[in-house]
């Protein structure tokens, strides 16, 4: 077959195939020169393009289905597409010779422009009929990678009629899965351009409290200034930045001033423009960064020519941020990411103003547990950066859009009553307001209820016109009583029945916000209690919360149940590189939605145990038991396994210090089960006793870590909150005997609420205590026998407030063995004896099958292996 030597011959390949399918030229398709008016205006230069008057000229666009659809296509099958490991390029060279990159870069625009929410690109490239190739992808936004790669398209026969497009179109539609994925990548993908973007302005002496008004501030400069939807000014743009010296022309004030147009065509009341642009004016005050320097390395590959310090911002923030807007999934919170990453270094981690921003995924989540939708009236007290209002605001307009079918002009009537009347927010800090606004006005301008007031003192007439039925709630955590009068003042404002939730620290259900909770039990219902993930606002705060869900209006009824849920397990990792999959969390946070609704009937994707995770049960009008480890019926009896784990953990950080690695075998624990059936025959029986009559506990005298050093000749453990290495995390040298604090007794940190034996005299840090016996024969194997016992314990302790600890720590329960009725402690100690007899045969198998038994040991590690060896002679004399 010959080869084609022009791209006309790829043209005429394309058009035969429309001949195929029945389309006519003009009226279901156009070439290049014919492309209609509305088309060529969503192609003119906007603001997110560099030339203002030309157009793109797709080589065919098709207009009769509800989607447009553009073709490019380029002579030779190698200029289908070009890619990296990182995706499809978007350079100009790119674009210019390769037909896939062309396709998305005028689809993209066309988004950009508003004239359109999605196309339909497809690229076609060969060298013949036979080699030619053709790819399909279902844009969505105008970000680098707002798009959907429709792999099993390979002919354009979907373009044949309506039906097989609306086929395509089901197929190209994202499902929740999609939308989930992308939210989630969106927001890493946000986080990575914060950081790049956060050392731009560290290198060019932005301060940090500057930083964010600097993002918020250009991003509503980039914006086209509109009139009934036609665009009056253009946005700015990085070549409008020309690093003038001219008062008036200088970078800063350009910029300042386009912020001042564009919120004065908003007609936003006066006071809150005057708020805005004095926080806003910081962009403008210094001169001398509107003088040409430099250009960092982190944005000079856009700028062919030195910038002033403002153009090298702005280009950043346009080119990574900006341009990027339509692709990041909806519930994306820019402004609240960019804040989080700034505030880390303006606050440390952000705790001196109790700001700790709600992941986009669980705004999304707390939404759509309240089942908001179009006819949804929702308000946030404790704003923010507006999180929850944009999760919120984005429920409603796809509810408006499935209702009266998207774009349709009752939809979009809808979706604009949404925006301007149905979501109000409060927030008291000017910074934060700032940012709630700019973020709304992203979003697509839901900002005219954003109130720059304190919730408790705004007039009564707001809350009575708005007539909230929703209400969402991140209250700041140092606020009184966690931030629960919040949610209190909010449900008083609603409409009966109305529905809110609220995430917050846990402790203010289980004691710390008594006051507010008895009186919302008053006056509303407790619907549920979802426990979070420990880690959730990592790295910004490690705190231990819990989402409360209500119903406005309706006393709580004590008969009725609470539904409590362990969502702990949401199937994430989060460190501070990174947001980790490791358990199915798409799945599992689609699922936590139906568990709310259906509990153990609920029909979930991911793997749980709904048994363990879901409970339903009775509240009291205290206040105080409002977490799912309150209701939880914990196993508290230990069996075989929690022994053999107690005990080899013991042994095995012994060990540890003589060797570095450890091979586990199976070992027969036959012996144990004779031990037990001879204490029976003897007489001996299990009694219950409370832990208060048998231990006490006692306070730790604290040493700060920043008072010493550790030393590798240390002789005193220094115990902490960790859960490893027995709790120890290091030795230091006799310090003195004010803070030390007497071995041969078991101690516990605060945090993970385990416990560990202590043989020695030791040091410890914060949020640590210490279990001493009331009785005299006490030593390291009664002290095992007990550590499994108290560890069963140990989510009913975490469940509690630190100052509760003791009092519930006293009267724990627990199962000893007894012989007339006296507590068999020697039994304890050959019941632990014999599992680490075992324990002791297995290092020793190690050790010959290592080749290390004939290792020469020093004084240190012999005198330990030597413990070992005595504890087993001792136990085989007793068999004999």
């Amino acid at each position: 077959m010959a080869k084609w030597t022009l791209e006309d011959d790829v043209n005429d390949f394309v058009k035969q195939n429309f001949t195929r399918l029945g389309l006519k030229k003009l009226k279901d398709y156009n070439v290049e020169s014919s492309i209609s008016e509305y088309l060529k205006q969503s192609l003119k230069g906007s603001a997110k393009t560099a030339n203002k008057t030309n157009f793109g000229k797709p080589d065919f666009s098709i207009e009769k289905y509800e989607i447009p659809v553009i073709i490019e296509n380029k002579l030779h099958a190698k200029k289908l597409v070009q890619s990296t490991k990182d995706g499809i390029k978007f350079d100009d060279a790119s674009i210019s010779n390769f037909a896939v990159n062309g396709a998305l870069y005028y689809a993209r625009n066309m988004i950009a422009s508003g004239k359109y929410d999605e196309v339909i690109a497809i690229g076609i490239a060969g060298d013949n009929d036979e080699s030619v190739e053709l790819q399909v992808y279902f844009v969505y936004g105008s970000g680098d990678s707002a798009f959907k790669f429709m792999s099993k398209y390979k002919t354009l026969n979907f373009l044949e009629n309506k039906s097989t497009f609306s086929e395509f179109l089901n197929d190209a539609k994202l499902t929740d899965d999609d939308k989930h994925q992308i939210l989630i990548s969106s927001q890493i993908q946000l986080q990575i351009y914060a950081k790049k973007l956060n050392k731009l302005m560290h290198n060019l002496n932005i301060t940090a409290p500057q930083r964010v008004l600097y993002v918020s501030g250009m991003l509503l400069a980039m914006q086209d200034i509109k009139n009934d939807n036609e665009i009056i000014g253009y946005g700015l743009t990085s070549d409008d930045l020309k690093g003038v010296a001219l008062e008036a022309e200088r970078d800063g004030v350009k910029i300042v001033n386009r912020i001042k147009e564009f919120l004065k065509n908003r007609a936003i009341p006066q006071d809150k423009l005057n708020l805005m642009i004095a926080s806003f004016s910081e962009i403008s005050k210094d001169p001398q960064r509107d003088k040409p320097t430099k250009n960092d390395k982190e944005i000079a590959k856009f700028l062919d020519k030195e910038s002033s310090i403002n153009k090298q911002i702005f280009t950043f923030i346009y080119e990574f941020i900006y341009k990027q807007i339509d692709g990041f999934g909806g519930h994306i919170d820019i402004m609240g990411e960019m804040y989080s990453e700034f505030l880390k270094y303006a606050l440390g981690d952000g705790k001196e103003l109790g700001i700790v921003l709600t992941p986009p995924y669980v705004t999304k989540m707390m939404a759509q547990i309240l089942q908001i939708d179009k006819d949804c009236k929702v308000m946030d007290l404790a704003t923010g950066s507006a999180g929850f209002l944009i999760s919120a605001m984005e429920l409603m307009c796809e509810s408006a859009n499935n209702a009266y079918t998207k774009n349709s002009t009752q939809a979009n009537l809808e979706i604009q009553n949404i925006k301007k009347q149905k979501l109000l927010g409060v927030e008291l800090n000017a910074e934060m307001y700032t940012l709630a606004a700019t973020n709304m006005i992203l979003r697509g301008d839901g900002s005219a209820n954003i109130q720059k007031a304190n919730a408790f003192d705004t007039p009564e007439s707001l809350y009575t016109k708005f007539n909230a039925n929703r209400i969402l709630l991140n209250p700041p955590f140092t606020f009184d009583e966690n931030g629960m009068p919040f949610i209190k003042f909010g449900l008083s404002k609603m409409q009966k029945h109305g529905l809110g939730a609220i995430i917050i620290q846990d402790s203010a259900g289980s004691g710390k916000a008594i006051k507010s909770n008895k009186e919302i039990l008053k006056h509303h219902t407790l619907k549920a209690s979802i426990k979070m993930p420990t880690d959730l606002f990592q790295p910004m705060a490690g705190v231990q919360t819990s989402i409360y869900i209500f119903e406005a209006g309706v006393p709580h009824d004590y008969e009725k149940v609470v539904k409590f849920i362990d969502f702990r397990n949401d199937g994430y990792k989060r460190t501070s590189r990174a947001l980790q999959e490791i358990d199915e969390p798409l799945s599992r946070y689609a699922d936590i939605i139906q568990i709310y609704k259906n509990g153990k009937n609920a029909k979930v994707k991911a793997k749980w145990n709904l048994d363990e995770i879901f409970v339903e049960d009775f509240i009291t009008p205290s206040g105080n038991d409002w977490n799912f480890d309150q209701h939880k019926k914990i196993d508290t009896m230990p069996n075989l396994g929690d022994f053999k784990k107690t005990v080899s953990d013991y042994l095995s950080w012994e060990v540890s210090q003589i060797l570095s690695k450890e091979t586990p075998r199976s070992i027969n624990f036959s012996n144990l089960q004779k031990l037990e059936n001879e204490f029976k025959a003897n007489g001996g029986e299990f009694r219950e006793f409370r832990i208060g009559d048998l231990f006490e506990v006692k306070s730790n005298p604290q040493l700060n870590k920043d008072s010493f050093k550790f030393s590798e000749n240390g002789e005193f453990p220094y115990f902490t909150r960790t859960c490893l290495n027995n709790g120890i995390s290091g030795y230091v040298e006799y310090l003195d005997e004010e803070h030390k604090i007497k071995g041969n007794s078991i101690a516990v940190g605060m945090l993970g609420m385990q416990f560990f034996y202590m043989e020695k005299d030791f040091y410890a840090g914060q949020f640590t205590k210490t279990i001493y016996p009331k009785f005299e024969n006490f030593n390291c194997k009664i002290a095992q026998y007990f550590i499994v016992l108290l560890n069963k314990n140990q989510q009913i302790y975490q469940g509690v407030l630190v100052r509760d600890f003791e009092k519930v720590f006293n009267e724990t329960k627990c199962l000893l063995p007894t012989i007339n009725c006296e507590i068999a402690f020697d039994f304890m100690e050959k019941f632990i004896a014999e599992l680490e007899a075992e324990r002791v045969a297995e290092l020793e198998a190690y050790l010959a099958v290592t080749g290390l038994k004939d290792y020469k040991l020093t004084t240190n590690e012999q005198t330990a292996l030597d413990i070992f060896a005595n504890s087993q002679n001792e136990r085989e004399r007793e068999r004999e």
